[in-house]
């Protein structure tokens, strides 16, 4: 999938899509480290749309996840959600 290709996408009546946007459960959350998830959560904000970005774990996140990859998850998304794109 090319997530920026996407992000410039336009729905059928032109108005802008809602992207749900997710650092990725099979490879970033269970083998990355925190810095890796905050990169990738980085990525997807920069790439992503100005507004309509819904940020998550790209499906259900399986039981084995380093704890300090979920917290740093969930910093994350209290940090976009406070301070936006700064």
């Amino acid at each position: 999938m090319d997530y920026e290709k996407i992000c410039k996408m336009k729905a059928n009546d032109a108005d802008s899509l809602l992207i749900v946007a997710g650092v990725s459960v099979t490879r970033t959350l269970p083998f990355g480290t925190p810095e890796d998830v905050r990169n990738k959560m980085r990525w997807l904000v920069d790439k992503g749309l100005k507004t309509g970005l819904f940020l998550g774990a790209s499906s259900s996140i399986a039981p084995g996840v380093p704890w300090e990859n979920l917290k740093t998850l969930v910093e994350g998304f209290r940090y976009y959600r406070e301070k936006g794109r700064n």
